[in-house]
């Protein structure tokens, strides 16, 4: 855990206990003049010393919060298991995909051809059936 700097402090400065009350991203980089990377990591290290920093992630109501309730936090909690259930998901799907195997399947799946076509593909023929490559640039 490292020490609050500077920049932590000014982030802090733009919060508001309440969901009612959420900050923007935009708005704290427009205060702040940090970038968006920089924000994040003041955001975890102001979560390190326990503000329980919350984030509405609903695209049309999106921010930055200090729970100010019990359900406030639970609901914040909520939408994190949200998205850890998300990526969960897709690690375990890339984890199954078989990076030799995915154009054979593609070719053999008439509804998958149909919306990949030659506009993303490349085939060549040969002897014995076809090469087929994604294209370099699509």
């Amino acid at each position: 855990m490292r020490k609050l700097i500077e920049q932590d402090i000014n982030v802090l400065r733009c919060l508001h206990k309440g969901q009612a009350s959420k900050t923007t991203k935009k708005h704290i980089i427009a205060v702040t003049g940090l970038s968006d990377r920089s924000v994040f990591d003041s955001i975890e290290a102001l979560r390190n010393i326990g503000i329980p920093i919350m984030a509405s992630r609903n695209n049309r109501d999106a921010g930055y919060f200090i729970a100010e309730t019990p359900e406030e936090k639970q609901a914040g909690i909520a939408q994190y298991k949200k998205q850890i259930a998300t990526e969960q998901h897709s690690l375990s799907q890339l984890e199954r995909a078989d990076i030799n195997s995915y154009m054979l399947k593609a070719v053999n799946d008439p509804v998958l051809w149909h919306e990949l076509g030659t506009q993303l593909l490349d085939v060549t023929p040969t002897s014995d059936g076809a090469v087929i490559q994604l294209k370099e640039t699509l």
